[in-house]
């Protein structure tokens, strides 16, 4: 089957930090490890990374500062953060 999901969470400085895409790809290896759904193992992933971008935007100058505060949100994010900040739908399948 098909399923496509409009993932909305993200900031525009994300595209700019070399090794983004490792990191989306490395995150989403994690979450398969928990969770046999490669489908949904992959929506969860880049909700979280896109959500920790948005978050770790919020009082940075610049990509040296953000590619440290997109750790520092993984790291720290809660669950209520994440709860009241994820922005998808499914648009298709």
């Amino acid at each position: 089957g098909t399923a496509v999901v409009r993932i909305a969470n993200g900031h525009p400085m994300m595209s700019r930090i070399t090794g983004m895409g490792c990191t989306a790809t490395a995150m989403i290896g994690a979450f398969l490890a928990v969770n046999p759904n490669p489908f949904a193992a992959s929506v969860h992933a880049m909700i979280l990374l896109g959500l920790a971008g948005e978050l770790a935007a919020q009082g940075v100058e610049g990509p040296g500062s953000f590619r440290v505060a997109i750790l520092d949100e993984l790291y720290n994010i809660k669950p209520q953060d994440i709860l009241s900040g994820w922005k998808a739908e499914i648009v298709g399948g």
